[in-house]
C-alpha cells in the first residue's frame, strides 16, 4: 500500500468516525446560539494561547477566507460571552468560553471512545503508528513550515483511551497537509483567492464567475474579489474566456498540477519514517477501523 492510498484510508476512517462524535456536540453548538464555524474559531483561539488571537492568526492556515468574516466570527463569540477582547482586535477565551469549550472537547472525545470498534491492542497499535508519523512531520526540516500541525498537536489528549488520540492525530496530519499546500504555492505570486479560483476551474467545479462566487460564498468575499482574481489569472495566461465561460489554459493546468505535485512531495516526505511492514499494518488497522465504524452505523 503506497502513501497516497494510506492517506485516502485515513480520510475515510476519519469520515466514518465523524458522525459518532458530531451528534454528541450538536446540542452544545445549539445551546451557544453560534454557528458551528465559530466553534472552529474557538478551538483555534485555544491552540494559539498564550498569544491573543487576531484575524491575522486565523489567516495563516486558511488564507482563503475574508479577514472581515474572521473578525465577525470573533465578535460573535464575544457577544455570546465566549471570548473577551483583551486589546483592540485581539481576543482570548472568557471563563465561560473555556468551560464550554472544555465540555465540547470532553463530550466529543467521550463519544469517540465509546465508538471505538477496535480491540484495545489494535487501537493502541494504530495510535502508536500514527504518532510515529506525526512526530516525523513535526520534526522534518522545512519546507513546509509546521505552523498548523504544531498548533493542532497542542490539543493531543492522553493516549488512553486511544480513539480520541487517534482522531487528533488525523487532525494533525490534515494540518500538515495544509502546511504543505501553503508551502507549494505561497511564493508563486498568486493571492489566496486567485489560487482557489483557479483550483475550482482546474477541478471542473466551476466555469463562470457566478458559479465561483456561489461555490465560495462561505469565504465571505464579494463577487468583485473573484473578478479581480480572474483578471489576474488571465494576465498570467492561466485561464481564458469570458466570465460566463471560463476555461483553464495548458499553462494554468501545468501550474496547478505542479502545485499539487509539490504539495504531495512536501506532505509525504516524512512518511519515509515508516517501514513497508509498518505501512501495511497501518493500512490494515485503518481498514478495520473504517469497516467497524460502518458496521456500528448500520447497527444504530
Amino acid at each position: 500500500m503506497d502513501d497516497h492510498d494510506l492517506w485516502a484510508l485515513i480520510r475515510k476512517a476519519w469520515t466514518a468516525l465523524s458522525p459518532h462524535y458530531e451528534s454528541a456536540i450538536e446540542c452544545i453548538i445549539a445551546e451557544s446560539d453560534m454557528e458551528s464555524r465559530v466553534w472552529g474559531v474557538l478551538l483555534a483561539v485555544l491552540t494559539i494561547e498564550p498569544d491573543l488571537t487576531t484575524p491575522a492568526h486565523l489567516l495563516v492556515r486558511v488564507p482563503y477566507t475574508a479577514a472581515d468574516l474572521y473578525l465577525a466570527r470573533l465578535k460573535s463569540a464575544v457577544n455570546a460571552g465566549y471570548l473577551t477582547e483583551a486589546e483592540p482586535g485581539k481576543y482570548r477565551l472568557s471563563t465561560k468560553g473555556r468551560i464550554e469549550l472544555n465540555r465540547f472537547i470532553t463530550d466529543a472525545r467521550a463519544a469517540m471512545s465509546t465508538a471505538d470498534p477496535l480491540p484495545l491492542v489494535a487501537s493502541k497499535q494504530l495510535a502508536g503508528l500514527l504518532d510515529k508519523l506525526v512526530q516525523s512531520c513535526i520534526n522534518t526540516d522545512p519546507p513546509p513550515n509546521t505552523w498548523s500541525i504544531r498548533l493542532s498537536y497542542k490539543l493531543i489528549p492522553p493516549i488512553d483511551p486511544a480513539m480520541p488520540y487517534i482522531e487528533q492525530e488525523f487532525s494533525c496530519l490534515s494540518a500538515y497537509r495544509d502546511d504543505a499546500h501553503l508551502a507549494a504555492w505561497q511564493e508563486c505570486g498568486l493571492s489566496a483567492t486567485a489560487l482557489e479560483t483557479l483550483t475550482l476551474i482546474w477541478r471542473g467545479e466551476a466555469n463562470s464567475i457566478t458559479a465561483i462566487a456561489d461555490g465560495l460564498e462561505f469565504r465571505g468575499h464579494s463577487i468583485w474579489v473573484y473578478a479581480d482574481a480572474l483578471g489576474f489569472l488571465r494576465e498570467r495566461g492561466y485561464i481564458t474566456g469570458d466570465d460566463d465561460r471560463l476555461t483553464i489554459t495548458p499553462a494554468g493546468k501545468y501550474f496547478r498540477d505542479h502545485v499539487e505535485a509539490d504539495t504531495d512531495r512536501y506532505f509525504f516526505a516524512p512518511w519515509s519514517c515508516l517501514t513497508n511492514s509498518e505501512k501495511s499494518e497501518l493500512g490494515n488497522l485503518l481498514e478495520m477501523m473504517r469497516d467497524g465504524l460502518r458496521i456500528k452505523d448500520l447497527a444504530d
